[in-house]
């Protein structure tokens, strides 16, 4: 069975074999910019996390967790600020560049 599964991958091209290649071919992002869309859901994610750790801290009377929690939401929602920053300037790039056409489309 073992050989079998090796001969089956042989089979297939070598190229093009990692995620990242994988969903570049198909994406109409480029794979900075999708990275950078990844880095802004993860801290968003992150800082709801932290704000559930934040209630159960307080639930629990654990007021030194709740200060941490706290800082640690705090740098997720800057990292998050960061990223939305960084995207608007690529996005608004990207327009200015195009000269309109993504506009019309």
């Amino acid at each position: 069975m073992a050989s079998e599964q090796k001969q089956g991958m042989g089979a297939q091209p070598q190229q093009g074999s990692s995620m990242k290649e994988g969903r570049s071919e198909s994406s109409v992002m480029p794979d900075k910019d999708y990275n950078l869309i990844s880095v802004l859901y993860h801290a968003l994610q992150g800082a709801e996390t932290y704000s559930q750790y934040i209630q159960d801290a307080k639930q629990h009377g654990d007021q030194e967790l709740v200060s941490f929690f706290g800082e640690v939401r705090q740098e997720e929602l800057r990292l998050a600020e960061r990223a939305k920053q960084l995207l608007a300037q690529r996005l608004s790039g990207a327009r200015q560049g195009q000269g309109g056409a993504r506009a019309s489309a």
